[in-house]
């Protein structure tokens, strides 16, 4: 994977009530913000195909602007995981029976808490299904903050990073030593790691990304990324205002 995040799918259980708030919501703010090249579906693992959003769901997601009339449940599907670049599960048991299933999954499913704004990111959001309204309601307004981060994270005008080959300290947790790399045709030898941090929109327990500065044996520094979530390295070239 080249780390690029375009198209995205939410999951849970039935596809009727959680996933379709998530989808909505998004779909919302990728019109309102003009965000480009940006698709966005969803599924569940135990879904049954044609069903919909449930009346309580449906209710909350217009009570926000969301319209979820149309929507149908579908299962999610080994070509539906292929086209995903981003996975977001509501719980931590669907990621574990999901990767259980299909192992060529791992590597891009992540719980949707993990771009929360407020409170824990290691949590589920859990399912309403055959509540009342306000548990209907809470879950909406826990998923929009999440997806409102989400929206955030991929909004945001980062610098911008060109893709490397790194070699690495071949020991206990090898990705944490960056020994040389390889960039536009050229192997560069780190003679030293200056610096190192996590994300900073990221808690530190599931980080998507760390970053890395090095000085190379010309004395030059470059900062460096590891993205744990597509497993890929890249260095930063400029700002995307330069």
């Amino acid at each position: 994977m080249t780390g690029q995040i375009n198209n995205i799918l939410f999951l849970c259980t039935g596809n009727i009530c959680r996933s379709p708030f998530a989808e909505g919501l998004l779909k919302n703010i990728v019109a309102e913000k003009g965000l480009q090249g940006i698709a966005v579906d969803s599924a569940g693992l135990l879904a049954l195909p044609g069903n919909s959003a449930t009346p309580l769901a449906q209710q909350a997601a217009e009570e926000f602007g969301v319209d979820l009339a149309d929507h149908r449940a579908k299962s999610v599907s080994e070509s539906l995981l292929t086209w995903a670049d981003l996975v977001l599960v509501m719980e931590k048991s669907q990621e574990e029976t999901l990767l259980s299933a299909i192992p060529d999954a791992a590597g891009n499913v992540l719980l949707l808490r993990h771009f929360g704004r407020h409170g824990s990111r290691r949590r589920g959001i859990a399912d309403p299904y055959g509540l009342q309204y306000e548990a209907y309601r809470f879950c909406f307004l826990d998923i929009e903050d999440a997806v409102s981060g989400l929206a955030e994270y991929l909004s945001t005008p980062a610098v911008v990073f060109a893709p490397i080959r790194v070699s690495c300290y071949e020991g206990y947790r090898a990705k944490e030593s960056p020994r040389s790399f390889e960039w536009e045709g050229e192997t560069f030898n780190i003679t030293k790691i200056l610096d190192r941090w996590y994300d900073a929109s990221i808690d530190t327990k599931s980080e998507v990304a760390d970053y890395f500065k090095v000085q190379i044996d010309d004395g030059a520094t470059h900062i460096i990324r590891y993205n744990r979530l597509f497993d890929s390295w890249a260095i930063r070239v400029r700002s995307q205002s330069g």
